[in-house]
Order: C-alpha cells, then sequence, then structure tokens
C-alpha cells in the first residue's frame, strides 16, 4: 500500500559513507510486525522517533527509542484518532513525522466515512519537545492545485528551500503519479505542482499503475528518491529517480528514471513486497539505514489491502562506486525474534491469546488469536490469527498472520479460538468466527505447510448456530479442538455452556453423523474451551469452568465417554476474566500452553489484551494431573 519517506535529511545529509563490514546485528528483523509504511526521524535529542500504518486505518501512533533495536519493544502512544465522519474519518494511512522550526509535524493521508476513497493529505502539529507527550492540532487539509485521490507526503529541505512531494492522480488517468512543489508553509505548498515520475514501465504496472511513497535522501552531490510502485502484493517494489544537486527540482527533466527496480521481492530470503521506505543513520550519523516493510510470505488471500501482515525492517544502506545507492535485496527475518530467556510471557511483540499447539517434526507450532484492543476497551478485537514455533520451547520463531477472517467469504468478525491438526499430509486449522447470518460458528481452512498459507477448505461453516439446540444463546458454537484417535476416526469437541462432540468425515471437512452433547455432570460447570488429550490409555478432556474462568478436567476410558470429573487444572489467569489452555508432550516433557492478561513490558495486558504463557504440566501416579501453577520463570530450554 503506502510508503513512508524519512525526514533525516537535516541530521545525515553530510554524514560519512558506511564500511563495507557493518553488520546488522544492532537490531532484529522485523522491528515491529504489522507495521506498514514505516517512517523513522533521528532528531537532535538522540532518539528516534517512529510511526506507521497501524492494520486497523483508525489511529495514529508514536513511539521512540534511542536505538533502531528498541523500537520494537517501546511503548506506542496514540497520539490521533480518526473522527466519526466526515474528513479524516477513514484509512488513516502512511503517517510520517518531521520537526521543522522547532515544532513537530505529522503528515498523514485520510478518506471519509461517506466517501473512503476520497483520499486527502492532513497536517498535525504539536509545540511539545517531546511529541509522545505534547498536545496536537489539527492543521488540516494540503490544498493541491486540484482535488483528487492524495497520499504519501514527506518534505524535505534543500539549498534553503522546503518542498513537498507526493502521490496524487490525474484527473482521466489511472493511477498515481508523484508530484513535487515548494511550501510556503509546513501546513501549505506554493505555486505549481509538477510531476516527477508516472508509473509508465511495466513492473510499476502490475495489478494498479502506481508511483507512489517518495522518500529522499542527498549524497555524494545528487538527490535520490526512491518511490513504490505496482500493487501491495508481492508484486510491490521500489524504483528510484536521480537529480543532481544543483538542479532545478521542480524540472521533470532533472530526474532521471532506474530502468529497473532498486529492490524488489526476494524468495531466497523469503521477502515479498518491499516498499514505503525512508532513510536514517545510525546515532553518529555515520551509517545509513534503510527502513522499509514486507511481508514473509507470497500469496494472498483477497484485496492486499486487508492484509495485516506488512512488517517493518532494517537493514544498512550500502553505496555502490560511482556514489548511487545499494538497497540490494531485503534481508531475511531473524530467528528466534521472539523470546530468548525464558520466562512468562511467552510472546511479548503481539497481545496473543487462546493458544493451540501442534508437534510436528520436532518442532512444536503454536497458533494464537491476536488482541488488537486499545487500551482500556472493554470488548474484544480479534481479527486474524497468528503463528509462532520453537524446537526449544523457550525461542519462539514468529511466521505472521496466516490466516484471517476475511478468508473466510461467509463470516464477518472475531478470530476467536482455534486449532490446527495434521491429516494426510495437509493442516486442517478449525476456527471460531462470526458467521454472517447465523450467530457463531466453526470454520476449517486447509494448507499444505504448518505455516501456510492457508484458504477456507469448504467456502461454508462446518458448524453453525442452527446446527445446535442444546442452549438459546447464539455463541455456543466456539473454540473447536479436534482429536483423531488410534483407529483413524476423528472427533471434533467444542462449545460454550454445552460441549459438544461429533465425528469427522477421513476429508476432515465435514461432520460424520451427529452432533452429541456431553452431560453437565460428566463436565462440571462448563463454560468453554474443551481440549483433548490422550495419555496411555486415558483420555482427557480440560476446559474452562465458571467465570471468572478457571481450568478443570474430565477423564474417559473412550474418546466418546462416559466422561468422570477430576477437579481443577488450574486457578483463574491473572489480571483476565477468561483462561484458555492446549496441553502437549514434546521431547519427554508435558506442558500446558494458557493465556493471561499479565503484563507485557512496556504495554498494560487484561482481559482484552491477553498474551500467552507456558509452564509445565505433571501427572500422580494415579494419572490424575497435578495442579498447574502459574509462574513468570516459565520453562527452561530443551
Amino acid at each position: 500500500m503506502r510508503t513512508i519517506a524519512c525526514s533525516l535529511l537535516a541530521v545525515a545529509l553530510l554524514a560519512p559513507l558506511i564500511c563495507a563490514e557493518e553488520k546488522t546485528s544492532q537490531w532484529t528483523n522485523p522491528i515491529l510486525w504489522q507495521r506498514a509504511d514505516p517512517h523513522v526521524t533521528l532528531h537532535t535529542d538522540g532518539w528516534y522517533y517512529f510511526t506507521a500504518t497501524v492494520p486497523e486505518y483508525d489511529r495514529i501512533e508514536l513511539r521512540r527509542s534511542q536505538t533502531i533495536d528498541g523500537l520494537s519493544t517501546a511503548e506506542a502512544e496514540v497520539i490521533w484518532r480518526k473522527h466519526a465522519s466526515g474528513p479524516m474519518s477513514h484509512h488513516i494511512w502512511a503517517p510520517e513525522i518531521h520537526f521543522i522550526d522547532g515544532k513537530w509535524y505529522i503528515y498523514f493521508a485520510a478518506g471519509r466515512a461517506e466517501a473512503i476513497w476520497d483520499i486527502r493529505q492532513y497536517v498535525l502539529q504539536c509545540d511539545a519537545a517531546n511529541p509522545l507527550e505534547g498536545d496536537w492540532i489539527e492543521k488540516g487539509k494540503i490544498k493541491m492545485n486540484w482535488e483528487s485521490f492524495t497520499l504519501d507526503a514527506t518534505t524535505f529541505k534543500h539549498r534553503g528551500t522546503r518542498f513537498l512531494s507526493w502521490a496524487q492522480s490525474v484527473p482521466e488517468e489511472r493511477g498515481t503519479r508523484i508530484f513535487i512543489a515548494e511550501m510556503d508553509t509546513p501546513w501549505s505548498i506554493t505555486g505549481a505542482q509538477v510531476a516527477i515520475t508516472k508509473p509508465d514501465l511495466p513492473w510499476e504496472r502490475i495489478g494498479h499503475n502506481v508511483n507512489e511513497a517518495p522518500a529522499f535522501i542527498h549524497r555524494n552531490g545528487r538527490l535520490f528518491m526512491t518511490y513504490s510502485a505496482s500493487a501491495t502484493d508481492a508484486n510491490y517494489c521500489l524504483g528510484m529517480l536521480t537529480a543532481d544537486e544543483n538542479a532545478n527540482l521542480l524540472d521533470p527533466k532533472s530526474w532521471q528514471k532506474s530502468p529497473q527496480p532498486v529492490m524488489k521481492s526476494h524468495r531466497e530470503t523469503s521477502q515479498f513486497g518491499p516498499g514505503h521506505n525512508c532513510f536514517t543513520t545510525s546515532p553518529d550519523g555515520k551509517t545509513d539505514i534503510l527502513v522499509y516493510h514486507t511481508r514473509n510470505y507470497e500469496h494472498l488471500a483477497g484485496d492486499p489491502l486487508n492484509n495485516p501482515d506488512r512488517a517493518t525492517r532494517a537493514q544498512v544502506l550500502h553505496w555502490n562506486d560511482d556514489g548511487t545507492p545499494n538497497l540490494g535485496a531485503p534481508v531475511p527475518d531473524d530467528r528466534n525474534r521472539i523470546h530468548r530467556t525464558g520466562g512468562n510471557p511467552i510472546i511479548t511483540s503481539h497481545f496473543t491469546a487462546d493458544p493451540a499447539a501442534l508437534v510436528h517434526n520436532e518442532r512444536v507450532y503454536l497458533y494464537t488469536g491476536h488482541d488488537v484492543a486499545p487500551d482500556n476497551d472493554s470488548s474484544y478485537r480479534m481479527h486474524d490469527w497468528l503463528c509462532f514455533s520453537s524446537t526449544n520451547m523457550v525461542d519462539w520463531e514468529e511466521h505472521g498472520s496466516p490466516l484471517s477472517v476475511k478468508d473466510f467469504s461467509w463470516a464477518k468478525a472475531d478470530a476467536w479460538a482455534s486449532q490446527v491438526i495434521q491429516r494426510d499430509g495437509k493442516f486442517y486449522w478449525y476456527v471460531s468466527v462470526e458467521h454472517s447470518e447465523r450467530g457463531k460458528a466453526i470454520g476449517v481452512a486447509v494448507s499444505d505447510s504448518p505455516i501456510g498459507p492457508f484458504k477456507d477448505a469448504r467456502g461454508s461453516a462446518l458448524v453453525s448456530n442452527d446446527m445446535t439446540k442444546a442452549t438459546d444463546i447464539g455463541w455456543d458454537d466456539i473454540d473447536p479442538t479436534v482429536w483423531i484417535d488410534d483407529d483413524g476416526q476423528a472427533y471434533l469437541f467444542w462449545g460454550n455452556q454445552k460441549c459438544y462432540w461429533a465425528k469427522l468425515k477421513r476429508s476432515m471437512t465435514e461432520l460424520d453423523g451427529e452432533i452429541h452433547v456431553i452431560a453437565d455432570d460428566q463436565v462440571r460447570e462448563f463454560t468453554e474451551a474443551p481440549w483433548i488429550h490422550k495419555r496411555g490409555a486415558t483420555y482427557y478432556l480440560s476446559y474452562a469452568t465458571g467465570f471468572p474462568e478457571k481450568l478443570s478436567y474430565s477423564t474417559a476410558d473412550k474418546i466418546t465417554g462416559p466422561w468422570t470429573p477430576r477437579g481443577r487444572l488450574a486457578e483463574g489467569a491473572q489480571n483476565s476474566n477468561t483462561i484458555h489452555q492446549a496441553i502437549i508432550t514434546f521431547q519427554g516433557n508435558d506442558y500446558l500452553f494458557y493465556h493471561s492478561g499479565m503484563n507485557q513490558h512496556p504495554n498494560v495486558g487484561g482481559s482484552y489484551r491477553r498474551t500467552v504463557c507456558l509452564d509445565l504440566l505433571h501427572y500422580n501416579d494415579d494419572g490424575t494431573m497435578k495442579r498447574v501453577i502459574q509462574t513468570t520463570e516459565g520453562v527452561s530450554a530443551q
């Protein structure tokens, strides 16, 4: 989608070139998951200030750190939210932060709720020394020479003149060009706007005709402008224009376009759709740094604008012998991104909930819901599921979001609890969603890989609320768990207030026979979150009970029951009304995954901002499970 142009020119225009041996080990990629169009400003106070597009397109966040790596854990401050209607009420895109004449300015694009594609460019201003603490006032829309689709504005100062550059559509022409104009104030242009590039090469016209997201850097007697081209899927890429530093920047002939992309998708590093970049430097100004976004998988389901998985990344910017920038290929994700030392919660890059785990090929795959509720919100906001994996239960590698609610055409909301299971070389992901017509429902997606991408396996719900009559509520068809028994028969369990089960056909995408209800006295005070596992000849059905929830369990000699209640497995989760578990055996140890509302540094958790935790599970000699004590220490590497 959009790209961000960095404003570090005032600090770094004359910085020395970097040496070829410079490493990127100062930070871990990606810097931030699900933050597109990144913009970084290194201020004279020694802090990096960061903003980017958030997946909900509804607000502007700021965070700061004294290192690039520190941005990944820096607290995000929401400094502005979209309006309810009218201008600036939809599609809040590509914010950039700049410090101009002693004040902070944020440039961003926004549409209107009444006409969401009437996107224009707007400006916020802050007088405070620390822009995360000051008040932001709206300076209004930047008035261009004509009214049309406008976005991705950046500003820079060159030889005493401040310029604005941005992308805008031209009447009666498809796509966007990049324009430049002089500025008379930080929120207005003066004189004519001039187009300096349009999408006229084949690689700029894949999916959409796009030139957007200009970013400028001044080095070696020249100005270089990178920009993004084509649709925002794996075809998204970076192009470049070059102008002599003494040229008239308002003359289109001053700018020479590189005939090929200067950065594009790279299968060898599993990075796709690099774009919307900015430039910054190391704190000492000696190393140039390229900041941009990519996805770490190639194939997308649906409109890429609705996919949240563009991640902010950084790498050293090298320079060719002729003085031109060498962006190179996007570097691969660093392993062990999430957690390196042990302790709870085990995931600290996102708020995660409703864990489900799968052991496959000596690796544990963890699938979670994804809480995105703003601080102090009092409702569940969950739009997609996340995937992580580990070989030692401590170092967890992120695999992004292989599945979202929007991958189910018949669903409208709520990426709730889920589970993935393998059969016949395929991976089946059973999920809880809100049906567009029939209450909560269970869907199933399929993939050839445990990390996806996954796609809807049916095109319709596997279970919907009209199929279950044991309660009169509309949310009893949630929290699916699947077990494949020793004879190859697969079973689906699920429910809220009542615990349902049914056989699955070999295809794993159809029920096989009637839906059964487990009697209340076999699963005492059952609330939700069933999970099936087996140890020896005994089947275990664990579940959440009461509210606020605790964990209890029952056992049986057969998967079909009858079930005998065995009491408490774990107390309620800290700072959360819910608790949702998964149980696995891995490398000789038994584990209990669960979520809690424990504080996730530096953000604060809660019932709608949960995080996944992990502790060891132990059994008594008679096969009953010992009560799990939830710890902050978690588990050690195996």
